[in-house]
């Protein structure tokens, strides 16, 4: 036989110049059948399974022979203590938390699986631990009870080897700020989607646990000492930007009242979503009938990073924008699970109502509508390009003055600048010229129209023009130039 004793209380026996007794062994090894000894030496292989962490020294060796038993202590031998360090085992449990991710803004329901693997799990604790922003109901707690907390603690019950717990909260992110895409056309869309903090929830569960073995073989001494201890972590974040953000939104006056509005989503998750439902709302503009486009995009399935495109057809209201008034887009998106979730898109629409309101200021006056058009929205420095002014009229029936002039940093106008356009027998007229940019860049001021009458009369309002070009003109550098150089004379 071969006594193991822990190292406390051999420590304790050999301080106390104690021998070691049976019911000082933490565990007893013995052959299973006897042996025959011989003279000389001897070797035998004892088979044990440690169940329990620690420091065990092999103490006495015990020899029975009939009806007498001989007794080596190990400390008597003046030879050096043989023991074994017994560390404790890697877990086999893992946590699992699903969703994958949340949306900013939403309340969504968290799922936690416990699975103990090969271990015995005796108890333990599960902690839920939320970053700025989120809130979240300890697992079991009615939804509707409003216990909001940033942390929470609960207990995990007894778990055998192979079994599972599983828990559920409900999860609540801050709603984000409403995000609008920017109206310059020369910014990428990747800029266009602001990234917002990224907030998270940890779950940490702590257990007590034993290996498997435990329960079929139990050891000796303080039974205490077989739990071993481990924490599991695992986290959820929410993604940096909303589910979908509007990349684009336009909207174009194809008659007197009717608009056509267009508007470019961008998805975000990584997993694919679809539209369940969605709503516009804008200042001064109702949905026409069958106005909405979009039927054929019902639970439609969207990926991450894929574009999908809204067209309304709208018509011109009465009512007046009110303060604040902005223009949304409300869409309920839902997963591939049926869970639905609502959010607001903010939609940039200014440049349409800013010329709604321009040409509400002007409608009393004596104004005309000039468009300009570029064959070309990029050319080299020096290169002409065709700039064409298409003017309207409108209720006016004079003849007017026009002039065409520029600043000459950036453009040199040619053609007929000057020249007179009688509205009494026609009210539009087209003036075609030719522009030369003469610095590299982007160029986002134009040649300036300007109309005065031909003879003034008395009491008659001044005349305007409501100018519209292009956003911005580009304008390159020459990267190379051909050119011939011969010599005028030779020196003798």
């Amino acid at each position: 036989k071969l006594l193991l004793v822990s190292f406390e209380r051999f420590e304790e026996l050999f301080h106390s110049r104690e021998p070691v007794k049976n019911g000082d062994a933490f565990e007893t090894l013995e052959l299973e059948q006897p042996v025959t000894i011989n003279p000389g030496i001897n070797s035998y292989a004892f088979k044990w399974t440690p169940l329990c962490t620690g420091i065990y020294t092999l103490a006495t060796v015990q020899i029975q022979w009939r009806s007498a038993c001989f007794h080596y202590d190990s400390a008597a031998l003046r030879k050096p203590l043989l023991g074994i360090e017994v560390l404790a085992s890697d877990p086999t449990q893992t946590i699992e938390l699903n969703p994958l991710f949340l949306i900013p803004g939403q309340t969504q329901q968290v799922r936690i699986s416990f699975n103990s693997g090969s271990d015995a799990v005796s108890e333990g604790s599960v902690e839920l631990l939320c970053s700025e922003g989120l809130l979240v109901i300890p697992p079991g707690l009615d939804p509707d009870s409003g216990e909001w907390k940033s942390s929470c603690k609960v207990d995990l019950p007894h778990c055998e080897p192979g079994g599972s717990v599983v828990m559920t909260t409900m999860v609540k992110s801050s709603a984000p700020r409403l995000i609008t895409q920017t109206s310059s056309r020369l910014l990428s869309t990747d800029s266009n989607r602001e990234a917002a903090p990224v907030q998270t929830m940890q779950a940490r569960v702590t257990t007590s646990y034993n290996h498997a073995l435990y329960n079929e073989k139990k050891s000796g001494g303080d039974p205490n000492k077989a739990w071993m201890q481990t924490t599991l972590e695992a986290m959820v974040t929410t993604l940096d930007k909303p589910a979908f953000t509007v990349d684009e939104s336009t909207a174009y006056s194809y008659t007197d009242d009717q608009v056509l509005v267009t508007v470019l989503l961008h998805c975000n998750t990584p997993v694919p979503f679809s539209l369940k439902e969605w709503e516009i709302s804008l200042p001064k503009l109702k949905l026409a009938d069958e106005g909405d486009l979009n039927g054929s995009l019902f639970n439609h399935a969207i990926e991450e990073g894929e574009q999908l495109s809204l067209s309304f057809n709208c018509v011109l209201g009465d009512s007046e924008i009110k303060p604040g008034e902005r223009s949304m887009l409300k869409v309920v998106l839902q997963d591939e699970f049926g869970k639905t979730f609502n959010q607001m898109l903010l939609l940039n629409l200014d440049t349409f109502y800013d010329k709604m309101a321009m040409e509400a200021e002007f409608s009393g006056s004596n104004s005309i509508v000039a468009e300009l058009t570029c064959s070309h929205t990029s050319g080299l420095v020096g290169g002409p390009v065709s700039l064409t002014y298409k003017i309207d009229g409108g209720g006016l029936s004079t003849e007017l003055l026009y002039r065409v002039t520029s600043n000459e940093s950036d453009w040199i106008v040619g053609g007929k600048v000057k020249g007179i356009l009688d509205f009494q027998t026609e009210k539009r007229h087209t003036i075609t010229l030719f522009g030369i940019p003469v610095r590299p860049g982007i160029l986002t001021r134009f040649p300036t129209l300007s109309m005065t009458p031909v003879t003034i009369e008395e009491g008659l309002p001044p005349t305007s023009v409501q100018s519209r070009h292009p956003d911005y003109f580009k304008s390159l550098s020459y990267v190379n130039h051909m050119a011939l150089a011969c010599p005028v004379g030779l020196e003798s």
